[in-house]
């Protein structure tokens, strides 16, 4: 029977984080040229002052998904996981919107009012998405390594908390993933694993605001 191969560390080094990583670091780069030779910016500054809107981004994208906390490729610190969540978090509305305007899967005629107001606005997000993945995408790795961190300390954790409103009264109970979670009206998991993703944001949206007040 032939000997299976196996890469050797380096190797899964370079293809799991040194390329990748200097993927990012490149388009980070091509950005910063970009900005300052054609819209006379600082590519990191414009990053900062958008962070609220970069925040909306990231927002929108989640209700494409209906679960963009599924997705926690995209607080991952390894940066070839990260882009292919980065990927997937674009591709996956992009596919919808692509689905749905096939004719076969309209049963019933489009409006004119509604193409004519809808169209351009699927343009306008599509456009967004790919911006999305040019120039916010690669910075917000390094963005989502520091402010990710809570998220992933939680993720690697079997620690659960389960809580319950009884009237003004709080009170929780301490258990660990694998036992179930409360039913519906009956408490909630308050272990804030089910949104990674989310709490990234907020965490990134926040520092990204001090920063831009230091610097300001």
């Amino acid at each position: 029977m032939p000997n299976e191969f196996h890469p050797s560390p380096v190797t899964i080094f370079l293809r799991e984080v040194a390329l990748p990583l200097a993927g990012l670091v490149s388009l980070c780069l091509v950005n910063y040229f970009v900005f300052h030779r054609f819209f006379h910016s600082h590519y990191l500054r414009w990053y900062i002052s958008a962070g609220p809107f970069i925040g909306l981004a990231t927002a929108a994208f989640g209700a494409a998904w209906g679960g963009l906390d599924n997705n926690v490729g995209l607080i991952s610190a390894n940066p070839r996981r990260y882009i292919r969540a980065c990927r997937l978090a674009a591709g996956l509305p992009i596919y919808v919107f692509g689905g749905v305007l096939r004719s076969k899967n309209q049963p019933r005629s489009i409006s004119k009012r509604d193409i004519l107001f809808g169209l351009p606005l699927i343009v306008v997000f599509l456009v967004a998405a790919f911006g999305w993945l040019l120039f916010v995408a690669p910075l917000q790795y390094f963005v989502f390594l520091i402010c990710g961190a809570p998220s992933r300390i939680v993720l690697s954790s079997n620690y659960a908390v389960h809580a319950r409103m009884h009237g003004r009264r709080l009170t929780y109970e301490e258990k660990t993933t694998a036992d179930p979670k409360p039913q519906k009206g009956q408490g909630w998991d308050a272990s804030m694993r089910d949104k990674p993703v989310s709490l990234t944001n907020a965490f990134g949206a926040i520092t990204l605001f001090f920063i831009g007040k230091l610097l300001s």
